[in-house]
């Protein structure tokens, strides 16, 4: 209806009026279909990156070598280490037990059962040697001896990510 005072020429009445074009209207439903494919593919790529890494870090600084006095073992417990150092270096072993990942417990003395010294699994009664060997399972595999190394401040690198032989000695 036209207003009171207009002219009636300025009145659109053609047939186009609130009809919405082709062209917007392809371009609409491309715009739809692009974030359809790219939104999904977009998500699927991020999925592949963690948003969390669990794992501590490989490298830990665990004193100077002074610290360690020849012919011991030292628990780090936090750490879940023993640093040994006997005459002909240091060594690093793991005391994660190869069962099921418990911190196994110190070295402790021979006894009547054990003939040499031993460190026990508290969940499930692994017991291992010095030298990493399972003396008792259900451990499956002997514990890993990681690489040591010196940093330039003159602190004991170990290197966790680094698994090496038995043999693999840091000479101080």
């Amino acid at each position: 209806m036209p207003k009171p005072g207009s002219s009636p020429e300025s009145i659109d009445n053609s047939p186009d009026k609130g009809r919405i074009s082709r062209r917007v209207l392809l371009g609409t439903g491309w715009c739809g279909f692009l974030l359809s494919i790219v939104g999904p593919a977009l998500a699927n790529i991020r999925f592949l990156f963690p948003n969390v890494v669990y794992e501590g870090p490989t490298l830990l600084k665990v004193g100077r070598p002074e610290d360690y006095a020849s012919g011991t073992i030292t628990f780090l417990d936090e750490q879940r280490l023993f640093i040994m150092r006997d005459p002909e270096g240091l060594r690093a072993l793991s005391a994660i037990c190869t069962h099921l990942r418990c911190t196994t417990g110190p070295f402790m003395p021979p006894t009547a059962e054990w003939k040499e010294d031993h460190s026990r699994c508290p969940c499930h009664g692994s017991i291992f040697a010095k030298d990493g060997r399972v003396l008792q399972g259900p451990a499956p595999r002997p514990l890993e001896f990681y690489r040591v190394s010196l940093a330039p401040d003159g602190r004991l690198v170990v290197d966790t990510a680094a698994v090496v032989d038995k043999g693999d000695v840091l000479k101080v």
